[in-house]
């Protein structure tokens, strides 16, 4: 069973609390792990300070248990714990809120999906399939932003980075206000490390001022959950010129795969011609298949269809987004949103940008940009540059014909826009 480190250190609002102090506190609200024992169960939680004291107790006492925040509960949501035989427990008292009984696995821990795309979903991990830094050699002490919803696989992973690593600590963040206890975490808590999404960096950008950002200790700075471009990878870079920058790619079904390092958006292509290592990529057609040792979901051969398009040019892939639902058919010519992203948030002037389709009378659909800018700007002078600007680096069928210009960096619980 994977130890689990009880005095690495939990920062919250200031406060350093250790892995043993947090467990002791659910014990003294929710009773003996065995009177858990033989149930799968999900703590229904109100802060991050208990669904982490959740996670050390059932975690260091093998319980088949997950964590959920309350907010997030609704009818639907209860009856797909019970059509799955969870029973739901109060964090403060270990009383039941609803639920059914099911068989019970010791030691499965259950990961929420965010369920942006509908409702969230239940899927099965354990401490190892969690614990991707198990294969790190000599990872350096360090003190991590923890900016993800509670209970996701990304909060999950980061999680297990604090229980499992010596000298990792963990400062998770306040979503009430995340750009503000990001600056508190740099400033007051001396964070020197941080993963999270490129819709987070753009959130945080605009949110808090660049004297403030280009002045904190990040060493470590990994970025996941969404496509990943090059325009945030140089913008990081010019912030932290000595700071690690990778990005990951990594889901709750086929587990951490892809650790990008070399300072470039996509992947090369040669990780899918090395069959040395213990995690596999594979791309059929367009479609890329990953084999991981933290997948909880593979076929006969231990591969998972990951369901995420890529393309190939020259020497890397790119992603191109999910199959069935990402690709713009404008007259017959297929237009992908990342690849016009990308090229939007390659101009100076622009911090986010999203494409998205709309019908059209004979050509099918057309292109729509949402964009947020880096300085005011009349729209009609920013949509013409901004067509120029595509004009010049894209197909023409690829060049937005409609625009929305909004004031803010839109962020999603899941550190999504």
């Amino acid at each position: 069973m994977t130890v689990i480190r009880q005095d690495n250190a939990v920062v919250i609002d200031g406060r350093a609390r250790t892995w043993a102090d947090l467990a002791q506190d659910t014990r003294d609200r929710m009773g003996a792990p065995g009177d858990h024992a033989g149930h799968r169960i999900a703590v229904v939680v109100t802060s991050v300070e208990q669904a982490l004291g959740a996670v050390a107790w059932g975690i260091g006492n093998g319980l088949d248990f997950g964590v959920i925040e309350a907010d997030r509960l609704s009818p639907e949501v209860e009856a797909r714990f019970a059509e799955n035989g969870v029973t739901l427990l109060d964090a403060a008292d270990g009383r039941t809120r609803g639920g059914a009984e099911g068989p019970a696995e010791s030691g499965r821990v259950t990961v929420l999906t965010s369920g942006t795309t509908g409702l969230l979903k239940l899927i099965p991990h354990n401490a190892e399939t969690l614990n991707t830094f198990d294969r790190v050699r000599d990872l350096p002490g360090n003190t991590w932003f923890l900016p993800y919803q509670i209970g996701s696989y990304a909060w999950y992973q980061m999680v297990s980075l604090g229980l499992f690593m010596p000298d990792q600590t963990l400062v998770p963040a306040d979503f009430g206000d995340l750009a503000g206890s990001f600056q508190a975490a740099l400033t007051r808590d001396g964070v020197t490390a941080i993963s999270s999404t490129p819709t987070f960096w753009r959130h945080a950008l605009m949110s808090i001022d660049e004297a403030v950002l280009s002045g904190a200790a990040l060493r470590s700075i990994s970025m996941g959950g969404e496509i990943v471009d090059q325009a945030i990878i140089d913008r990081l870079r010019a912030l932290y010129p000595r700071a690690a920058i990778r990005h990951i790619y990594a889901s709750s079904e086929a587990g951490a795969a892809i650790v990008v390092t070399d300072g470039l958006a996509g992947f090369p292509v040669s990780l899918t011609e090395r069959t040395d290592r213990p995690i596999g990529v594979r791309v059929d057609g367009d479609r890329l298949f990953i084999r991981s040792p933290y997948s909880n979901r593979a076929d006969g051969a231990g591969w998972v269809d990951t369901g995420d398009l890529v393309e190939r040019r020259g020497d890397r892939f790119f992603f191109c987004g999910r199959a069935g639902n990402t690709m713009i058919n404008v007259g017959g010519q297929k237009a992908f949103p990342p690849d016009i992203e990308a090229h939007l948030m390659a101009h100076p002037d622009v911090l986010w940008a999203r494409v998205t389709a709309r019908k059209a009378p004979l050509m099918g659909a057309l292109p729509v940009a949402t964009v947020v800018l880096k300085r005011p700007m009349p729209e009609a002078e920013a949509e013409r540059m901004l067509t120029e600007h595509c004009e010049a680096g894209l197909a023409e069928y690829a060049v937005p014909r409609m625009w929305d210009f909004q004031d803010s960096v839109p962020l999603r619980a899941s550190l999504k826009s």
